[in-house]
């Protein structure tokens, strides 16, 4: 529309309606660009933050437990031959009052290294039993201090996380009552101890044992063995009259995942996660951050032989 001022001679010019809507479509489409810049920021930053938290969790409260079970077999120098029926092996497969045993006495049937517990995937998780005379004066997995030469039992297994939501595990560590110097002592061990809260928001816990054998060639080989294939694998060596494979490692492995959902579409939690020697799907299926750490820790004395 254009106004004539007679004063002046001067014309002012406005805007066509053509040139309204392309101006408006232009500022719509910088506004839609700042608009994915800015949401493509937040999900990046949720994605880092997911990542930090699985690092957080994943690594430090890995190596936390690897630590402990560094200690597992500590004064058991004259049993170095740790199988399922070494005395105060390191490694507890086995318990009872009498007979050849790793605890001579009964813990519990459920509170031995075993597996087929709760977890988040298409599998069972495990449970390690340790034991060990404490080094030096320290503090047992739950925060108890422990006097140089006391008996300590721990075991490491997922529970049901009371401060989270319904489905969420976190991975816990049962000790025994401190005081106790030697294995008839235990107390306050097994059964439905909670334990202490070690590594929050874990899906999945793993064990496996590494062996060596030597034949009679003194050919050594090593295998990692799941929990039950190593009891029957020794059982059976055993029975045989053969050299029973003796446990010098442990493999451990969680899957860990972040505290918020991240829901980012390239989450996809029905993908199959590669674990260990296998793929496991989730039962829990949200689009958390999930990440697989493992480590591997060689026991106590496991090398040796007797002194």
């Amino acid at each position: 529309m254009n106004n004539k001022f007679p004063a002046t001679g001067l014309h002012q010019l406005g805007f066509t309606l053509v040139e309204l809507i392309i101006a408006l479509a232009l500022g719509l489409l910088i506004t839609a660009a700042a608009t994915q810049l800015f949401l493509g920021g937040i999900v990046s930053a949720r994605i880092q933050q997911a990542n930090a938290e699985l690092q957080d969790s994943g690594v430090f409260g890995l190596d936390y437990m690897a630590r402990d079970i560094r200690l597992a077999n500590y004064g058991n120098i004259n049993n170095p031959e740790l199988t399922n029926t070494t005395q105060l092996g390191g490694i507890v497969l086995s318990q009872g009052a009498s007979g050849s045993v790793n605890v001579p006495k009964d813990i519990g049937d459920s509170s031995v290294t075993l597996q087929g517990l709760t977890s988040n995937v298409s599998e069972k998780s495990d449970q390690l039993t340790i034991q060990f005379s404490a080094p030096n004066d320290m503090f047992n997995c739950e925060g108890e201090e422990v006097k140089t030469g006391e008996y300590v039992i721990q075991r490491y297994f997922l529970r049901k996380d009371n401060n989270g939501e319904e489905k969420d595990l976190v991975l816990a560590c049962d000790a025994n009552k401190k005081g106790a110097m030697s294995v008839t002592n235990i107390t306050d061990f097994g059964g439905t101890q909670l334990g202490q809260v070690i590594m929050p928001r874990v899906d999945h816990l793993r064990f496996y044992l590494g062996t060596m054998t030597k034949n009679d060639s003194d050919v050594i080989s090593t295998t990692y063995y799941t929990i039950n294939e190593y009891i029957t694998v020794a059982n059976a060596a055993r029975n045989a009259g053969q050299l029973v494979p003796r446990i010098t490692s442990i493999k451990a492995a969680v899957i860990v995942r972040s505290v918020d959902n991240t829901n980012n579409q390239l989450v996809d939690p029905t993908k199959p996660i590669q674990f260990l020697d296998k793929s496991v799907t989730l039962t829990n299926q949200t689009k958390h951050l999930r990440r697989v750490y493992m480590t591997t820790i060689a026991i106590r004395n496991g090398m040796g032989d007797a002194i």
